[in-house]
């Protein structure tokens, strides 16, 4: 008995000193995982700043009504909305008699925690709609990619869904912050912007112009800007209303100026857009 008893308390021992590693080997991999999922170390703007400025001279931005209009010597400007299934049933045709130009309307989007692609359940109604009103029309895709790839994928589902249908206007890549559960926030910005490149070029290798849109602050700090800048033209969104003036230095084509505007013939509350060209 006596001897048995030995064993049984080495035996534990040896269990004890078993658990303990185990411990030490789970705490590493923890500890592991978290450094390894932080962000890469954030490569600097250069100097000087490669970013190119903007030309605009907004004393001649006309904005004594919610319809904002630009001309100076070498720009002029449309006045267009973007939509999705969120504005509900659309009367295309009252949109147009209020002065829209242009409509840029949600295609699908990737889901932000499934990956899922999916189509925007207004999407064909919308392009129809707009289409039988005379509205020229652009598209624009939610992206939740995370990798090259992904965003290819993005970029192959929405020109098979724009196949039957005469889009004029940008193409646009969206990505956005969503939630604590989103699959995108572990990107670098270096991914982010890669991601972004991968999406333009197979849409412009298709015969469409591409554009990119982000938040002033996601422009500024969640993309490499001047690494795409040459090739893409990017869509702002700034709602400083009261200025007049979207508070962003650097290039930029169009500018989401309001998310709370009312057009005829849409229930609720739109975002309105300024797309500034240059003339012929």
């Amino acid at each position: 008995m006596a001897h048995r008893k030995k064993r049984k308390i080495r035996y534990g021992r040896v269990l004890f000193l078993f658990g303990i590693i185990v411990c030490m080997v789970l705490s590493m991999a923890l500890l592991f995982q978290s450094c390894f999922k932080q962000e890469v170390a954030v490569e600097p703007t250069p100097t000087p700043d490669p970013r190119y400025l903007n030309t605009y001279d907004w004393s001649n931005l006309s904005a004594d009504t919610d319809l904002y209009t630009y001309e100076d010597d070498t720009y002029t400007s449309s006045f267009g909305i973007d939509v999705s299934f969120h504005q509900g049933d659309i009367d295309w045709q009252k949109v147009k008699t209020a002065g829209v130009e242009f409509a840029i309307i949600r295609v699908g989007y990737r889901g932000y925690e499934s990956g899922i692609l999916n189509e925007d359940t207004q999407f064909r109604t919308n392009m129809e709609g707009a289409a039988a009103a005379g509205i020229p029309v652009g598209v624009y895709f939610f992206s939740s990619a995370i990798t090259t790839e992904e965003a290819e994928e993005e970029a192959g589902y929405v020109l098979n869904e724009i196949s039957s249908y005469g889009v004029t206007c940008p193409i646009v890549y969206d990505m956005e912050n969503v939630g604590e559960n989103d699959r995108i926030q572990f990107l670098s910005i270096q991914e982010r912007t890669d991601i972004a490149s991968a999406f333009c070029a197979k849409i412009k290798a298709a015969g469409y112009e591409p554009m990119i849109y982000g938040s002033v602050s996601w422009l500024s700090n969640m993309l490499y800007t001047w690494k795409l800048q040459d090739s893409y033209p990017f869509w702002v969104a700034s709602y400083h209303i009261t200025t007049k003036d979207p508070e962003y230095s650097y290039v930029f084509e169009m500018w989401q100026y309001d998310n709370t505007g009312t057009i005829d013939g849409i229930e609720g509350a739109v975002d309105l857009n300024l797309w500034l060209r240059k003339k012929n």
